[in-house]
C-alpha cells in the first residue's frame, strides 16, 4: 500500500489544483492506488491535466482514470491500457464541443491520445513520459 499523506477515501481531497481524488476514484473504492509508484504516476498526470485545464479556460469532466486491472478488464479496457498504471485519464470540456476540444490536444498533449469524441471523451496518457507541451515527438494517436 501507499504511505500517502493523501486521504484517498475522501473524494472531496483535491491532488492538484484542479483535480481531486473522487475524480481519480470514481467513488470506487477498488480505484485507490495500491503503490507508490502509481499514486505517483497519477499526480504526475494531474500536474498534467491542471496545465491542460489552466490553458483551456473552463472545466473538465473526467469520465476515467485510475483503473485496477478488475475493473479495467470489467468496463473491456485494453489489458495493457495506461489506465492500470495510474498514467491515463479519459476527459471531456464542461463547455465547448467535444471535437474541438480533441483537436486542440491534438497540437499541445505529447504522451499518447486516443480519438474517443464518438464514445464521448479524449483518452490522454503519459505512456511516454509527456504531457501537456513536452515537445520532441509526440506519443501515438488512434481511433476509438
Amino acid at each position: 500500500m501507499s504511505n500517502s499523506a493523501i486521504d484517498w477515501k475522501n473524494p472531496s481531497v483535491k491532488i492538484s489544483d484542479f483535480f481531486s481524488v473522487g475524480e481519480v476514484t470514481k467513488g470506487d473504492l477498488r480505484r485507490i492506488p495500491v503503490s507508490a509508484e502509481i499514486e505517483q504516476n497519477i499526480l504526475k498526470l494531474a500536474i498534467e491535466l491542471d496545465k491542460v485545464r489552466e490553458e483551456w479556460g473552463s472545466g473538465i469532466v473526467v469520465t476515467s482514470w485510475y483503473r485496477p486491472i478488475a475493473v479495467n478488464r470489467a468496463v473491456g479496457g485494453a489489458s495493457n491500457s495506461q489506465h492500470i498504471f495510474g498514467r491515463a485519464a479519459d476527459i471531456k470540456p464542461i463547455n465547448g464541443d467535444l471535437l474541438r476540444f480533441q483537436g486542440w490536444l491534438d497540437q499541445g498533449w505529447f504522451g499518447g491520445l486516443g480519438y474517443g469524441v464518438k464514445k464521448g471523451f479524449v483518452h490522454l496518457d503519459m505512456r511516454n513520459g509527456k504531457g501537456w507541451r513536452s515537445k520532441g515527438q509526440k506519443g501515438p494517436r488512434w481511433n476509438y
